[in-house]
C-alpha cells in the first residue's frame, strides 16, 4: 500500500506530464501571469532557443500621469535576452501594447506597455537575467566576470557588467548607532580614503574617496543616530569625530594599543643589541647540554646545488638588500643634525615619519638580516633531545616516535619527523654527527628586536620551550627585561579581560619602572585618555573595520588597481 504523500506526489506528477507543452513552457516565462507563450524555435547551430510571447494586459497607467488607459493604439515588439535553459540562449520575442493617454491635462498622447516585473523600459534583457548579472559584476568584476558570463551561457561584455554595477541601486540605509572607521589606500602612500563599518551588522555602510577631518564631521553630521564611533589611535579621526559627533563615545581598538605597546619593547631592545646576542649564546648552551652535546649546524634539504654555494648568494643578496637601509640610516642622521623636521625629512626621502623615529632612536646602523630557520623544522625543535635520545635507545621507526611526541603536546605532520629521522640514520651511517637546523633564539648573532617584541606579547601558554629558555636567559642577562616582561603581560591581561579600571595604576607602575620606551607609551596613553579607557572596557573593536579594508584590498587586486572610488563604492556596499 502506497501512503498518502506518495499517492499525491505521483498525480501531482501526472498531472504535470499531461499538461501542454504550452503551459509548461508559460511557467517558465519571467512573468506567467502577464505573458502568454504562442511559439517558440530552437536554433542547433547558434544554441539559441526564441521564444514569442504577448502581453495580456487589457489596461496600462500611462507612465506620466497614471491615469489608467483601456483605449487600445497598436502593437509594439520587444527582444530581450532572458536566463539560458538547459544550455540554450533564450531570447523573448515580447508583443506588447501601445495605449492612448486619454487624460487631457497629459502631454503624452501615446505610450507604450510597460512591464515593471519583466523588464525595465528600453532595457535589452529582463530583469532576473539583469539581477543575475548584476550579482556576477560585483563579487567577480569587469573582465573575470565576463568570462564566467560565457561559460554560463550568457556572454556580456565587461562593460555592460560594470554599467550594471555602477547604476545599481544601493541597498536602503538603516538606522545605525555603532560604527568603526579606517583609512584605506587607493593610491598607496599618496591618496587615502575612509570607509565606515557597522559595528553591529558588520557591513560597509558608505567609502569617501578622502581622508580628512572636516569630511569625516560632516558625514557624521548627516547622520546623528551615531552613539559609539570605534577607530585607530590618529589623531585625525579623533578631531573628525569631536567636531561632527561630539556626544559620541570614541573607543579606541584594543588590537593597536597592543600594537603601540610591542612597538615600545621593539624600541628597547634595539638599543641593547648585544643582550640578545649573550642570549641567544646562553641559549645554545643550554639546549646543547639537554642534546649530549650534538653540535648545532645548518642542514639544507636541498640536494642538486651545493649549500655553501646557495649560502653566499644569499649572503651577497642580503648585502645588497642591506645597503640601500644602512644609506637611509645616515642620511637621516645627516639632516636631523642639521636641524630638518621629521615631515621635512620624511618627504625628501620619500618614507613614512615612523621610520624616521624608529631610525633615529636605534643609535647605530641597522644590522643585517640574517636567514630564519625552516617553520617546519622550528616545530620540531623543542622534540629533538627526545627523539634523538629515543632513536638512539630504541631505533624506533618515525611513526612510533611520532605518536610519543604527540602526547607530549606536538601537533603537526609525521612527515616533518620522519624527515628528521631520515637524517638521523644517514648521519649514523656516515659516521657524522646529526645536523639539526638551529632556532632563531640560538643562533651565534641572535634575534631581531622585532621577533623578541613578538615573544613578550605572546601568552605564556603559547611560547614554545625555546622560546621561554631564551627570555630566561634573557631576563639573566638584563634584569629589567623581566620586569617589562611582567608589565606587558599585565597590560595584555587588561586589554584582553577589558578592565579599563586598573589603567591608571598600570600607568604608574609603567613610568616608576625606569625603562624609558615603556614609560613613554603609558606617558602617551594620557593624549587620549578617554577613548583608550572606553576601548578597554566596551565590547566594541574596530578588528570588524579591518576586515573590510581587508576585502577592500582583495577587490583592488582583483581589478589590478585601476578600479576608480564610485566602482569601488559599488562593489563593497552591493555585497555587504
Amino acid at each position: 500500500m502506497l501512503s498518502h504523500h506518495r499517492c499525491c506526489r505521483i498525480e501531482e506528477e501526472a498531472a504535470f506530464v499531461s499538461t501542454r507543452p504550452a503551459e509548461v513552457l508559460s511557467r517558465l516565462l519571467p512573468d506567467a501571469a502577464t505573458l502568454r507563450f504562442e511559439t517558440c524555435h530552437v536554433d542547433e547551430t547558434a544554441a539559441q532557443l526564441t521564444v514569442w510571447v504577448h502581453s495580456t494586459a487589457t489596461m496600462s497607467p500611462c507612465p506620466l500621469c497614471a491615469t489608467p488607459a483601456i483605449r487600445l493604439h497598436s502593437h509594439y515588439e520587444r527582444t530581450l535576452a532572458d536566463l539560458p535553459w538547459a544550455g540554450y540562449r533564450v531570447r523573448l520575442q515580447l508583443r506588447v501594447h501601445k495605449w492612448f493617454c486619454d487624460q487631457e491635462a497629459c502631454q503624452r498622447r501615446i505610450f507604450t506597455e510597460r512591464l515593471p516585473h519583466i523588464a525595465q523600459p528600453w532595457a535589452r534583457r529582463t530583469l532576473r537575467l539583469a539581477q543575475s548579472l548584476l550579482a556576477v559584476g560585483v563579487v567577480l568584476g569587469g573582465r573575470a566576470g565576463s568570462r564566467l558570463t560565457q561559460r554560463l551561457q550568457r556572454p556580456t561584455p565587461w562593460s555592460s557588467l560594470l554599467r550594471l554595477v555602477q547604476h545599481a541601486p544601493l541597498p536602503q540605509p538603516i538606522a545605525f548607532t555603532a560604527v568603526g572607521v579606517d583609512e584605506w589606500a587607493w593610491r598607496r602612500g599618496s591618496q587615502y580614503g575612509t570607509i565606515f563599518v557597522d559595528l553591529e551588522t558588520h557591513r560597509v555602510i558608505d567609502l569617501l574617496p578622502d581622508r580628512s577631518a572636516d569630511s569625516v564631521a560632516q558625514w557624521l553630521r548627516d547622520h546623528p543616530s551615531i552613539t559609539v564611533v570605534s577607530r585607530d589611535r590618529s589623531g585625525l579621526y579623533a578631531h573628525g569625530i569631536t567636531q561632527g559627533a561630539p556626544r559620541a563615545i570614541q573607543v579606541v581598538d584594543r588590537f593597536h594599543l597592543v600594537s603601540n605597546l610591542r612597538e615600545a619593547l621593539e624600541t628597547f631592545f634595539l638599543a641593547h643589541p648585544t643582550v640578545l646576542k649573550t642570549a641567544a649564546v646562553k641559549t645554545a648552551q643550554v639546549i646543547g647540554e639537554q642534546a649530549g652535546a650534538l653540535p648545532v649546524v645548518e642542514m639544507y634539504r636541498g640536494r642538486r646545488h651545493s649549500p655553501q654555494n646557495w649560502k653566499k648568494r644569499q649572503d651577497k643578496k642580503r648585502q645588497q638588500l642591506h645597503k640601500p637601509r644602512v644609506a637611509i640610516y645616515h642620511k637621516i642622521r645627516q639632516l636631523y643634525e642639521s636641524d630638518v623636521t621629521i615631515t621635512q625629512i620624511a618627504r625628501q626621502l620619500k618614507i613614512s615619519r615612523p621610520t624616521v623615529y624608529r631610525h633615529l632612536h636605534r643609535g647605530r646602523p641597522p644590522e643585517q638580516k640574517t636567514r630564519t630557520a625552516s617553520p617546519s623544522r622550528h616545530v620540531l625543535t623543542p622534540y629533538i633531545p627526545y627523539l634523538i635520545q629515543r632513536w638512539r635507545e630504541s631505533g624506533a621507526d618515525s611513526m612510533q616516535l611520532w605518536r610519543e611526541i604527540q602526547s607530549q603536546g606536538y601537533q603537526h605532520s609525521a612527515r616533518t619527523v620522519a624527515r628528521f629521522i631520515t637524517e638521523l640514520r644517514r648521519a649514523s651511517e656516515a659516521g657524522r654527527p646529526p645536523e639539526i637546523v638551529p632556532s632563531a633564539y640560538t643562533r651565534a648573532e641572535g634575534p631581531s628586536a622585532r621577533s623578541v617584541s613578538f615573544l613578550l606579547v605572546r601568552r605564556h601558554e603559547k611560547r614554545s620551550h625555546v622560546a621561554q629558555l631564551y627570555l630566561e636567559q634573557l631576563c639573566e642577562v638584563e634584569a629589567k627585561v623581566a620586569r617589562l616582561d611582567e608589565l606587558a603581560q599585565s597590560f595584555l591581561t587588561m586589554v584582553r579581560e577589558r578592565r579599563g579600571e586598573v589603567l591608571a595604576s598600570w600607568r604608574t607602575q609603567a613610568a616608576e619602572s625606569g625603562i624609558g620606551p615603556l614609560a613613554r607609551f603609558a606617558e602617551g596613553l594620557q593624549e587620549d585618555l578617554a577613548a583608550i579607557q572606553a576601548g578597554l572596557t566596551l565590547p566594541w573593536s574596530n578588528g570588524v573595520t579591518e576586515g573590510q579594508v581587508n576585502r577592500l584590498k582583495w577587490l583592488k587586486r582583483q581589478s589590478y588597481a585601476r578600479a576608480h572610488v564610485a566602482l569601488l563604492r559599488q562593489r563593497m556596499l552591493q555585497e555587504s
